[in-house]
């Protein structure tokens, strides 16, 4: 291939990027300015124990979705050249899958409810069962447009469903006071994004399990459903112990706390991925080109990531009580703690998105296997030991080593050519190291220095970290999305 048609591939290639960023970014900012508005009239609406309920409940839910994880959509985005046979058997194969979960759930309800403690989670689950079904039902096709970075469709089904969602949540809520809202809310969202799906992906489904396509689903899904129990345990196991250790009320608090980061955490991240995956797997001949992308995508954590965490920890004492009400003034130790996990879980999700778009799941599985191993060891001693906030400690201590240990493999992966990446990504984890421990050990300070000289050096070195990010590695970022390389291997 000549320089000029390399040139003109890495140009279009870019633009389309731009152009799914955009719809990403957009639709990504719409939907946390909902979810904030939600979770903040919530708040003040519902007690800690109805959170705690609904918490619970959704927790269940995903423990069902998790054991049953087909990795259909990620199967369906990296594969090369799909067929309508392939479309048609994972249609099939996750209606199948929704059904049966479903039933598993409206059937064991009334035990989860005893095992829990919780005698009015049983009817929230039977009805909150139809949402598996929903989901089962949804257009597989969406996965092309995802793989074709043609996000349009997509980001305008989840803007319209989540808008719809959040109209009926609050409507019931403020009219009836009841955490029945927030399920009625889901439930309506998922059935209008169910019909959506199909409208703009032009799928016309039918039952199939073609032997060809049920073949490759199967294996491909085998690595990346071991991956999503290990990171369901992880990420909801802590839930399920808050809940039956602490009760309800405590697993609410938990729950808005772990809200917040969540926020500016895994679910922009994961909005993050509906671009990545695709580009890395679009980019599988081109190293150099791969390398490029990592980089660029590790550092934009960094120089976000990082200073959204700084601040949501530093100014929890007051955000929490002005915007949630004084009630909820006890998340604030844990939100401090969950900021840590939220930068984590950024750093993550781009190694997962390398790992997935390269089509080596199994780099995924053995760093959530060893993340899973450590966070086990962890959640029941720390909240017997600290409440809610040994349940944080364990998430985000438990992240640090998974983030550390992806690091590892992603490093090996890519060779020589991630030298820069992570030699920025050291500096950047030391600086933000220091600045951490500063802000984490306030409370002793205030005891042995004068009542604002902690304050002030927090703020300093605040400002000195969003400096080097600014003027170090803001530039170094700048460099690489105006690079071009005519030397990559096509």
């Amino acid at each position: 291939m000549s320089t000029h048609n390399k040139t003109s591939t890495t140009l279009r290639l870019r633009d389309r990027i731009l152009h799914a960023g955009g719809w990403v970014g957009g639709g990504f900012l719409f939907d946390k300015v909902v979810a904030a508005i939600q979770l903040v009239v919530l708040a003040r609406i519902l007690t800690p124990a109805d959170f705690g309920i609904m918490a619970a409940s959704a927790a269940v839910l995903l423990a069902i979705l998790t054991l049953g994880e087909l990795g259909l959509e990620s199967a369906l985005i990296a594969k090369e050249h799909v067929t309508e046979d392939d479309l048609t058997t994972a249609w099939t194969l996750s209606a199948l899958r929704g059904l049966v979960m479903a039933s598993g759930v409206w059937l064991l309800a009334g035990l989860i409810s005893d095992v829990m403690r919780m005698p009015l989670l049983e009817p929230l689950l039977r009805v909150h069962a139809w949402a598996l079904i929903i989901q089962g039902f949804y257009s597989p096709a969406m996965a092309i447009l995802m793989k074709r970075l043609d996000l349009k469709g997509r980001v305008t089904m989840d803007v319209v469903r989540r808008s719809i969602e959040a109209s009926v949540t609050l409507s019931i809520a403020i009219i009836h006071r009841t955490v029945w809202a927030i399920v009625i809310g889901q439930l309506v969202g998922l059935m209008v994004g169910c019909l959506l799906s199909f409208s703009i992906s032009r799928f016309v489904p039918r039952w199939s399990l073609k032997r060809s396509a049920l073949s490759y689903l199967f294996r491909y899904g085998s690595r990346l459903n071991l991956t999503t129990i290990c990171a369901f345990v992880v990420m909801t196991g802590g839930e399920l112990v808050v809940g039956r250790v602490l009760g309800a009320e405590a697993l609410g608090m938990y729950q808005v706390a772990l809200a917040i980061p969540l926020l500016i955490g895994a679910r922009a991240t994961s909005l993050m991925q509906q671009i990545s995956v695709p580009t890395y797997a679009s980019l599988q001949q081109d190293e150099l080109g791969i390398a490029r992308v990592f980089n660029l995508q590790v550092g934009l954590v960094g120089i976000i990531y990082i200073p959204l965490g700084m601040i949501i920890g530093i100014l929890s004492p007051i955000i929490v009580p002005f915007t949630f009400g004084p009630q909820w003034i006890g998340i604030v130790d844990p939100l401090r703690v969950l900021c840590l996990y939220a930068v984590c879980s950024g750093y993550v999700s781009v190694m997962a998105s390398l790992h997935y778009g390269m089509r080596r799941p199994d780099l995924q599985m053995r760093s959530w296997a060893g993340q899973c191993l450590v966070y086990l060891a962890l959640i029941v001693p720390l909240t017997i030991s600290f409440g809610i906030v040994g349940a944080a400690l364990s998430l985000t201590i438990s992240y640090l080593f998974g983030t550390a240990l992806q690091a590892w493999v992603s490093g090996r992966l890519l060779g020589p050519s991630s030298q820069d990446t992570f030699l920025s990504l050291s500096r950047i984890g030391a600086l933000g190291l220091m600045v951490g421990i500063v802000l984490t050990t306030l409370p002793l300070q205030h005891r042995v220095l004068t009542s604002w000289a902690p304050d002030i050096l927090a703020l300093a070195l605040t400002v000195l970290f969003i400096g080097y990010l600014w003027w170090i590695e803001r530039p170094r970022l700048n460099a690489l999305w105006n690079y071009q390389s005519y030397g990559v291997h096509a």
